[in-house]
């Protein structure tokens, strides 16, 4: 993947400029493609459609977006009249007459952007919020080696002043982070294309269990908590190598030692104290306090809270139990909100864990 000069976009015929004209060009990646021909486009979008959603993304970047519609809920900017065919026109209305008879294409797993057109070397999506009309443009161009590559334009119309110093406030995460991830993805998703899943319907599916009255007694007895004031367990159903250890489990989804993620929300937002270098007594800083058979207890605290991490794993299933104690009143104040966060992206670390089980 590698960040484009804008003139690269504005200099090509691309339809999308008689759509835009009032948008102001925000980036321009290029993803390699290997092996790709000029009528391969319509493959590629299937494969990044096939790829798409929240839990095949990596941590940081679902962090970062369960963080950014937590705020939006919040503070209303993603309410529907702030969206496309209220607070802005749709760009369909824009398009001229041969566009308009051109395939819409599809919106799957590019939600919650919608589909403008679909052509066989370009297509475009829209999202509007209460901060930004924002352009998602995807291309089909040919390098200097006589493959394709896809071309990624992000063209954007800030809504006022508060529009301009949201979209100053997100370019560091945005082009750091969140579009190198996207495109780590789709070309991943390139290679990935047509290769089976996992086998099974039922495999995948992830059941929750949140609330401290309602997880069993069996799995709260497993906490080394006097009083635990906040409980959830996540359960995945997967086909994965079930000769897997719970501590082998604990390590695919957490690594031996904490991500820049983990960093972030583990040390930088909570708090917590995480032993540094890699140790058979622990994973990813955590301590390990206990096992058995089908489980294993990671354990650590900061000083307004302590917390377990239980990795239990059976014949065709595996979990993640998080048990906290407040030990300070901040905790009753920090936890709540991060809360709705980590329930979002457990789903996901779980998936994760058993991709990297069956590539172990």
């Amino acid at each position: 993947m590698t960040r484009l000069p804008d003139a690269v976009h504005s200099a090509h015929p691309w339809r999308i400029h008689e759509l835009t004209r009032d948008f102001e060009l925000e980036d321009v990646w290029a993803v390699r493609i290997p092996g790709a021909g000029p009528d391969d486009f319509p493959t590629m979008l299937a494969a990044m459609q096939a790829s798409a959603g929240p839990a095949r993304e990596p941590l940081l970047s679902r962090f970062l977006f369960a963080v950014r519609w937590k705020l939006g809920a919040l503070f209303g900017w993603d309410r529907p009249k702030a969206g496309i065919g209220a607070r802005v026109q749709p760009l369909r209305d824009r398009l001229p007459s041969d566009l308009g008879e051109a395939p819409r294409g599809s919106d799957a797993g590019l939600s919650p952007l919608t589909s403008v057109y679909e052509l066989n070397n370009e297509c475009a999506f829209e999202l509007a919020t209460k901060t930004v009309h924002a352009v998602l443009h995807l291309a089909w161009a040919p390098t200097a080696s006589g493959e394709h590559e896809l071309r990624v334009a992000v063209l954007v119309k800030p809504n006022g002043l508060f529009g301009r110093l949201y979209m100053a406030a997100i370019t560091p995460f945005r082009r750091l982070i969140v579009f190198p991830a996207f495109m780590r993805q789709w070309e991943q998703a390139w290679r990935d294309r047509g290769r089976p899943g996992p086998k099974g319907g039922s495999a995948g599916t992830v059941d929750s269990t949140v609330g401290v009255h309602h997880i069993p007694e069996s799995i709260r007895a497993l906490s080394s908590l006097s009083h635990i004031d906040y409980a959830d367990v996540f359960t995945l159903r997967t086909d994965a190598d079930a000769g897997t250890t719970p501590e082998q489990w604990a390590r695919a989804m957490f690594g031996d030692v904490p991500t820049v993620a983990e960093q972030l929300i583990w040390r930088g937002l909570l708090g917590l104290r995480l032993s540094r270098g890699r140790s058979p007594e622990t994973v990813a800083g955590w301590q390990i306090t206990e096992r058995g058979e089908d489980w294993i207890r990671l354990e650590t605290s900061s000083w307004f809270l302590t917390g377990n991490l239980l990795v239990q794993a059976t014949e065709g299933r595996v979990s993640l139990g998080t048990f906290l104690r407040y030990d300070r009143r901040l905790g009753h104040g920090v936890w709540p909100p991060l809360s709705a966060v980590h329930r979002r992206l457990a789903p996901g670390l779980l998936r994760d864990a058993a991709s990297n089980v069956r590539a172990a």
